[in-house]
Order: structure tokens, then sequence, then C-alpha cells
């Protein structure tokens, strides 16, 4: 056994879930929970990807020890609430109640879900990145963040993803 990781996660929220993506992102977290005495997941708990890798990752609880869920988050969270529908709402309280801490990220960057995405990328010895690679120049943007990290030479793990389009 190693030392401890700290993963974290971005991605977009309208990801298409398919097996191989749940699979692919599984066996990145065995393989890391096997070699490590500790991993740390870092999620903002989004809607999609966030909440995907999440789920992932306290599946393996019965299974490894040492895993912990840290959800930082852009606003204070009745506000961060305000952005997801009511059955979203219900989903993230459920991943609250078993998270190991949440943070509230000062919002550094002049956007909040920038500020988020930059303390993730910035906490994290490697980022998983659900991405669709492209570049849409939003600020806290997938793109945004996966561009940040890889401009400080961070590792970042890309799962290539579909998106639904709404």
């Amino acid at each position: 056994m190693n030392r401890k990781v700290i993963l974290g996660v971005t991605g977009h929220r309208d990801i298409v879930v398919t097996d191989k993506l749940k699979r692919n992102i599984t066996n990145l977290l065995v393989d890391l929970c096997s070699k490590n005495k500790e991993v740390i997941l870092m999620s903002p708990l989004a809607d999609g990807a966030d909440r995907l890798v999440a789920k992932l990752f306290l599946n393996l609880q019965s299974t490894f020890q040492g895993l912990k869920l840290i959800v930082p988050i852009p606003f204070e969270q009745t506000r961060y609430m305000e952005d997801f529908d009511d059955a979203s709402k219900q989903e993230f309280l459920e991943y609250i109640k078993v998270a190991n801490s949440v943070v509230e990220v000062k919002n550094t960057e002049g956007c909040p879900y920038r500020s988020v995405g930059v303390y993730v990328a910035d906490k994290s010895d490697i980022l998983l990145a659900l991405w669709d690679g492209t570049f849409n120049h939003k600020s806290g943007g997938t793109g945004d963040i996966v561009q940040y990290a890889r401009d400080k030479n961070m590792e970042v793990v890309h799962f290539v993803c579909s998106r639904r389009y709404e």
C-alpha cells in the first residue's frame, strides 16, 4: 500500500451515462483504491459527472477502507441547491449525509463555478474529467478546468463522454 491519493472530478451535467463509462471509471477507482491506503474524492456533487463518480466511488466503500468524500461547493449550501430540481435536491442531500466534509469555496476567480473547479484541481493529485473534449470558453466549464489543470501540468484522466443536449 502506498500513500493517500486525492481525486478530483470535473465534468458535464448532461453526460450520457453508459455501461462502458461506468465500467471504465470503476476500473480506475478500484485500481487506485487497491494501491493506496487512503483515497479521497473531491466532488462538488453537481448533477451528471460529479454524482456519477461519487456514486461509483461510494459503491466501493464495502470493499475498500480509507475512502473519503469531500464536497467543495461554490456557494452556501441552500443557495447551491437552488441550481437543482426537487429530485436532484433530495439526491444531493443524501450524498451530503455520507460525505466526510463540505467546504464552501470562496469566489477567488470572479466566477463561483470556476473558483470551485480551480479549488478541486489544485487540491487533487489526479483530476478525472468526464468531458466531450470541446472548449466552449465558459468560465468554470469543464473545458476551462481541464485547460487550467493541464496548464499546471497536473495529471488529468479524460473519460470521453457524449452529452444530452437539451
